[in-house]
């Protein structure tokens, strides 16, 4: 099983936190534990000093006989063991020598004392704590000399239980132990949270990356975040925004090269086919002259239609030479002014037949731009007889014409029904129209946008801006494609 970023950090974190604890658990145990101990030997420490000096006067008063032998003793060796807060386990007095003057186990009394202990304690000139054990548990042995003027009376020693102490330390080791556990259980808790919070945005950019190999790329929104994690999802974002101006472009350049072996393959038919046409037509045209020069009536009306087919011919094969020879551009220098009063005036002538008005909005700035004129006059007129097919007769077409940071640009707009989405990708495409049968050829738009590329410029379908319709926007550079200087 696969242990992500969240449940990582999730143990890290709470294993620091662990050994923290434990750490601190066992400062705070270690430093309880000697207060406690030492709180207990003061507490000796005080109960025998009280008692040592009533046990050297009842020492004294013995030896002068003012009182009965250990009769005093024993009622000072009582009042230790009631000491229920030290839990004595045994309080005797020993002689000089070591032997038992006084025990609260009566037995032991007149025993002489040899072990270790024992004469550690006699040979002690102070308070004395010892480790010992008494029926298997280990105790106390606290001893002070019984000692006045330089003469010693022995020592008084009391065994005091650890049972209370080590009681006192397993109460301490279960609320560490539960302060721990419930410490370390709230910082798994937190440190998930932290942990989800952490990876979400990972996980959100891992999904990102899983739809970049699929259809399309993700939109990713920028990054507010001012970390490290904010620097990763904008450099994602904009890995994703190169990638989506990459694949944009690497469209155009197959939607170019597809139309470039179009028009390629279009070439080689028209070249052979053009001779092979032309030749024939001509020989028709000239027959057809004769006949109609001898016909009457129906002979020459249907005279007519052959004639009218014929022109349709002839203005296909001269609209497929043109698309073939649209690329050879002979740039010369052009003013924007003169190109615009000379299409205007060639529109309103045209459109004028058509029963539609031409619209020729705002003021031209005087701005000189390198173009094949004739080309760039060619462009504008398909455009604006197109545009008046698509306004019909009362219809408005505006003819506008500007300057900018790319260049100069054209824009013709019709106040017509404009052009549906789902053509509208396929408007440039050669013999694509969206005009009824007969009325069209399709290779107008696509000779344009050609001569539009041919000048390194571009030829664009908009939505209209004034009228509504559809709007073609012609850019071309000042340059002709040239480099400054």
């Amino acid at each position: 099983m696969r242990l992500g970023i969240t449940g990582k950090f999730v143990l890290l974190a709470t294993g620091l936190v662990i050994a923290t604890t434990g750490i601190w658990g066992s400062w705070i145990w270690q430093r309880e534990k000697a207060l406690l101990e030492e709180r207990l030997a003061q507490k000796g420490r005080i109960l025998l000093s009280s008692m040592a000096i009533p046990v050297i006067q009842a020492l004294l008063y013995e030896e002068m006989g003012v009182i009965e032998e250990g009769g005093l003793l024993d009622s000072f060796i009582a009042d230790i063991m009631g000491q229920n807060d030290l839990a004595p386990v045994y309080a005797m007095v020993l002689g000089p020598e070591g032997r038992v003057l006084a025990h609260n186990r009566y037995a032991e009394y007149g025993k002489l004392y040899r072990d270790p202990i024992s004469q550690a304690a006699l040979a002690a000139g102070g308070f004395v704590r010892q480790v010992t054990v008494c029926q298997g548990e280990p105790i106390w042995d606290l001893s002070y000399p019984l000692a006045i003027h330089g003469k010693s009376w022995g020592v008084l020693r009391v065994g005091i239980s650890l049972a209370p102490l080590r009681s006192d330390l397993r109460t301490l080791e279960r609320q560490i132990l539960a302060f721990g556990s419930a410490f370390a259980l709230g910082a798994l808790v937190v440190f998930w949270l932290i942990g989800r919070g952490l990876a979400r945005p990972l996980l959100e950019l891992r999904a990102h990356a899983e739809r970049v190999g699929g259809e399309g790329l993700p939109e990713v929104a920028t990054s507010t975040r001012g970390d490290e994690i904010g620097d990763l999802e904008r450099a994602f974002a904009d890995m994703v925004h190169r990638l989506r101006a990459s694949e944009a472009e690497r469209e155009r350049a197959t939607r170019k090269l597809l139309e470039n072996e179009r028009l390629v393959a279009v070439g080689q038919i028209v070249a052979g086919v053009a001779h092979e046409v032309n030749n024939p037509l001509a020989a028709i045209e000239g027959a057809l002259f004769q006949v109609e020069r001898r016909c009457s009536g129906d002979g020459s009306r249907y005279a007519g239609v052959i004639r009218e087919g014929l022109e349709r011919i002839r203005r296909v094969v001269g609209q497929l030479v043109d698309l073939t020879r649209s690329g050879d551009i002979s740039p010369e220098p052009t003013f924007l002014p003169e190109v615009y009063r000379s299409a205007s005036l060639f529109a309103k002538m045209a459109l004028k037949r058509k029963g539609v008005r031409l619209d020729t909005a705002g003021p031209v700035p005087d701005v000189e731009f390198f173009a094949d004129r004739t080309k760039v006059h060619q462009v504008l007129l398909n455009l604006l007889v197109n545009a008046a097919d698509a306004a019909g007769n009362g219809g408005t077409v505006c003819l506008e014409a500007g300057a900018g940071d790319r260049g100069v640009w054209f824009a013709v707009e019709d106040d017509g029904p404009g052009v549906p989405s789902e053509d509208a990708d396929r408007i440039f495409d050669p013999f694509f129209t969206t005009k009824p049968p007969g009325k069209g050829s399709g290779m107008g738009l696509a000779i344009s946008r050609r001569i539009a590329e041919g000048h390194g410029g571009t030829l664009t379908l908009e939505r209209g801006r004034r009228l509504g319709g559809a709007r073609f926007v012609l850019t071309l550079p000042r340059h002709g494609g040239r480099e400054e200087g």
